[in-house]
């Protein structure tokens, strides 16, 4: 009896993981991700994400989102944890429970069909020419912020390529918080600078001092020279600070202004924006 049971386990279990879906439809109940540790698995969300994952996972899960697609790594195996995702489009929240088992056989891609594509082939060959007239509908401040994110955190093999795109020198000074980050209490050091087109994004890592989260803002970055008459995008790659000293005290923002950051900036005692970017 007890051989038999063991035996029905052992197919049980055998049946669940080849069984694991290539293509998982959300009905507003959280889907399970099942990784395998150190083996990378993307999910092709079909739009662009945000996600928010467990402090306790900042050292266990590598995560990057681009191009509507979520690429995973597991460090270890961890239980279930749950992870939100939030559509940049509509503003939908969507949940996952997330966790790692050696040996786990999960697709190396898996397609997520949300309200909005389900009528989409889940199994179509990617149309490279398609990907790219859609970059090309994307504002010129989005690519060149996905670049730059995608530059800072996503290994190589996942850059989405911007022709024409070069690093540029930023000319700040090495903390830009008393200019641009005034409304919260942190140490802003700039990291680096792309450009594009007529346009630039500069990266900015924040360190929270503060002893609580602090929600980010992009409408309280203060900023100079020609954001004062036109709109200047900004970006952070969290929605919010953690606590000074906690595993989400750092954020990273991305400014994109037309030129050099140090033009834009509002003058102080310690800093007058030149022409050109020169201190």
């Amino acid at each position: 009896m007890i051989r038999l049971f063991l035996i029905l386990s052992m197919i049980v279990s055998t049946q669940v993981v080849a069984q694991t879906p290539r293509a998982m439809e959300w009905q507003g109940i959280p889907l399970s991700i099942v990784l395998d540790p150190h083996q990378e698995s993307i999910l092709d969300i079909g739009e662009p994400v945000s996600i928010a994952i467990p402090a306790h996972l900042n050292h266990t899960l590598t995560v990057s989102s681009l191009g509507g697609r979520i690429y995973l790594t597991a460090n270890s195996d961890f239980d279930v944890a749950r992870v939100h995702l939030k559509r940049l489009n509509s503003g939908e929240m969507l949940l996952l429970d997330v966790s790692a088992k050696t040996g786990a056989m999960m697709p190396k891609k898996v397609d997520i069909i949300l309200p909005s594509n389900q009528a989409e082939p889940v199994e179509s060959t990617p149309d490279l020419a398609l990907e790219h007239q859609q970059n090309l509908q994307m504002a010129p401040e989005a690519l060149l912020i996905r670049y730059a994110m995608q530059s800072l955190y996503s290994p190589m093999h996942a850059i989405e390529p911007l022709p024409g795109v070069m690093r540029s020198p930023m000319g700040l000074p090495k903390d830009v918080s008393s200019v641009v980050f005034a409304k919260w209490r942190v140490n802003a050091r700039p990291i680096a600078a792309w450009q594009w087109q007529n346009s630039v994004v500069t990266a900015v890592q924040l360190s929270n001092l503060a002893n609580q989260r602090e929600p980010l803002d992009p409408r309280l970055v203060t900023l100079g020279g020609q954001c004062l008459v036109s709109r200047c995008q900004v970006a952070f790659s969290h929605p919010e600070l953690g606590p000074a000293g906690s595993e989400l005290s750092s954020v990273t923002a991305f400014i994109v202004t037309p030129g050099p950051l140090s033009t834009h900036l509002m003058p102080t005692p310690e800093f007058v924006p030149r022409p050109g970017g020169k201190r």
